[in-house]
């Protein structure tokens, strides 16, 4: 049997090569010669494996030398900013930049291991921009560095390259920091709240210091050439009874040796029981002057020009309150009892008849308005403005007769200076109370100093700006970098020349942090510096975008003021989005400090706080929170 044909084929795979088979049919491998490649591969796998190993030395050493790299950069950048931080604390400042700087090396370990600085390796010098880059310079701790530079080192052994030769590598990290200029726009609250702490309404709540708003105006015993000046009163002859020789502030009519009163508003302070103060009700009613020894004791010996003095039957129609139905007759009975007014009855051997000029009235027991002379002159206006303190004083609706109903109708000067406070706050009305101690306003003009001293000490490029606001605002002292220019505080423009209520009385907070987001905004300040807005008021915000104010009912009212607080949040976060902090600081007894700590809270800084009861208490913390402030400076790394 034939199994197959010589022609048929069958292909091996493997070691062997196809061969012609044998007659049979059937076919064999026949093996391959022995190669010599074997040692060839030997070779080529240790050189490969020399470079491996070669290659992971390069690695690990690679790897933990890149970890020392970014440790020591990280050790260094930390000093650098703890060190500049430290050079905003005044003269001490480069000392305490040298010791944070190295505290911060020690305690920064590279790569667990620890390591040090020298002194030569922390230099401190000032950084100035040019041409968009900051260039460093050293200089001396008596130029006031506002920039340090950190070096750090280490030497570590390695730990696959010592079988190439290299055993160890010293790695070194420089950083730079500085105290970044900082453009700062002071946005304050001049509204007319910025007396309360100062006002007789506000005495069962705070120690007010409304005494020391009195002594401070024109008028007292020093005061050479004060309007004040009686300009038609001869002299006096008291007896001295209920009188004090309390000589400062302003002293009038029938309180002309400045009979003050009590001096404090302690618990149960009755207005009617002062002694430095005149009851004389509209129609005698309750407790009253008109029938007591000081008023007619006052009008029996006051002399007018000529030696002229009222005459028995005058005194008996100035002290008789059956007059009093007509109100205006009232106002006017009045001043003639305080002395504020001379009157010239008509009445036959009257006082008129002795004073030289003097146009007699029509003889009868009214006082009219055409009978009296002014002969106290009031800030140089017409005495008639004795009338408007009369009417208020009278009134039930002030903040004093809220807080103690029995200041109604009572006179002297402790309501005469309320009366400035609340009716004629303004400059306009009463300029003369920009030069008095009223709270929490004078407690603002002296932190605020204190601020521009902190800043101007430091002399590094830093801007100052003032914006005030009432019910309106104004761009009241735009930015400057010089500390010669620096007059937000004491210039002729400052806070020291101003008042509550300066221009108008409202609180438009919105509208203040609006101006104040226009200041930083505006070609005066500079890309490359830090912004930051001080808010500061001392009471609530009570107007909306379009110029709103509370009125009308209840609802109303509330209506409007949540407008108004919301228009504040929404303009911090104006300044939020620009990346401009916002530093809220609430001062006195009476500021939203729960609408302040959401505009922090928004603005990215912080809210400070300055509302303790006590004037002397609340005045120290706000100086310390102007301070803190002022050296309160960013800082941030250059290289």
């Amino acid at each position: 049997m034939v199994y197959g044909k010589a022609s048929d084929r069958h292909t091996a795979t493997g070691l062997g090569r196809l061969t012609v088979g044998r007659s049979d049919g059937c076919r064999r491998m026949r093996p391959r010669r022995p190669t010599r490649r074997r040692g060839v591969i030997a070779v080529q796998v240790m050189t490969v494996s020399t470079i491996m190993i070669g290659m992971a030395a390069l690695v690990v050493d690679m790897g933990y030398l890149w970890n020392v790299r970014a440790d020591l950069q990280r050790t260094a950048d930390a000093a650098a900013l703890a060190a500049a931080a430290m050079l905003g604390e005044g003269s001490s400042g480069p000392n305490l930049a040298r010791a944070a700087a190295e505290e911060y090396v020690v305690h920064n370990d590279v790569v667990n291991d620890p390591v040090t600085v020298g002194v030569g390796d922390i230099t401190l010098g000032r950084a100035n921009l040019v041409g968009g880059q900051y260039e460093f310079s050293e200089v001396a701790d008596s130029e006031f560095p506002d920039a340090v530079t950190v070096r750090v080192s280490a030497t570590r052994e390695l730990f696959f390259a010592r079988y190439f030769g290299r055993n160890e590598r010293t790695m070194t990290a420089e950083a730079t920091a500085l105290l970044v200029p900082r453009d700062i726009v002071i946005v304050a609250d001049l509204s007319a709240s910025h007396n309360d702490d100062s006002e007789l309404g506000s005495y069962a709540d705070t120690t007010i210091n409304i005494w020391d708003v009195w002594a401070a105006l024109p008028g007292g015993s020093d005061d050479a050439g004060s309007m004040w000046t009686p300009a038609g009163l001869a002299g006096l002859a008291l007896d001295g009874e209920g009188f004090n020789s309390q000589s400062a502030g302003p002293a009038w009519g029938i309180f002309q040796e400045s009979r003050w009163g009590d001096e404090s508003f302690t618990d149960g302070y009755d207005p009617a029981a002062d002694s430095g103060l005149i009851r004389l009700p509209r129609y005698g009613s309750g407790q009253s002057d008109w029938t007591g020894a000081t008023v007619s004791g006052f009008l029996s010996n006051i002399q007018f020009s000529g030696g002229a003095q009222y005459s028995p039957e005058e005194t008996a129609q100035i002290l008789n309150t059956g007059h009093h139905s007509s109100y205006s007759r009232y106002r006017r009975q009045v001043a003639v009892a305080l002395g504020l007014a001379r009157w010239d009855s008509g009445k036959t051997g009257g006082a008129w008849e002795s004073v030289p000029g003097a146009s007699p009235g029509n003889g009868d027991d009214r006082i009219d308005s055409y009978e009296i002379e002014y002969i106290e002159s009031f800030f140089g206006e017409p005495g008639s403005r004795w009338l408007d303190y009369i009417n208020w004083a009278a009134s039930s609706w002030s903040r004093m007769t809220s807080a103690n109903s029995n200041f109604r109708y009572c006179f002297g000067p402790k309501t005469f200076t309320d009366y400035l406070l609340e009716q004629r706050w303004s400059n306009s009305k009463t300029p003369e109370l920009a030069d008095t101690p009223c709270q929490p306003m004078q407690a603002v003009k002296d932190s605020v100093e204190l601020m521009v001293d902190v800043v101007s000490s430091f002399d590094n490029d830093d801007q100052l700006a003032l914006d005030i606001y009432g019910y309106t605002m104004r761009h009241q002292v735009p930015l400057v970098s010089n500390p010669d220019l620096f007059d937000i505080s004491t210039g002729s423009n400052g806070l020291t020349q101003m008042q509550a209520g300066h221009y108008d009385g409202w609180t438009n907070m919105g509208g203040g942090l609006s101006y104040g987001i226009e200041t930083l905004s505006g070609t005066a300040a500079r890309s490359a510096s830090h912004k930051m807005i001080v808010l500061l008021t001392d009471g609530n915000a009570n107007i909306t975008p379009t110029g709103q104010y509370p009125s009308g009912s209840w609802a109303d009212q509330q209506d409007i003021l949540a407008a108004a607080r919301q228009y504040v949040l929404d303009q911090a976060q104006i300044a939020s989005d620009l990346g401009y902090r916002i530093f809220a600081v609430s001062v006195g007894a009476y500021a939203d400090a729960g609408l302040m700590e959401e505009v922090a809270a928004i603005g990215g800084g912080e809210h400070l706080q300055a509302t303790s009861n006590d004037i002397a208490t609340y005045q120290a913390e706000l100086e310390e929170i102007f301070m803190r402030l002022g050296g309160k400076r960013p800082v941030e790394l250059i290289n």
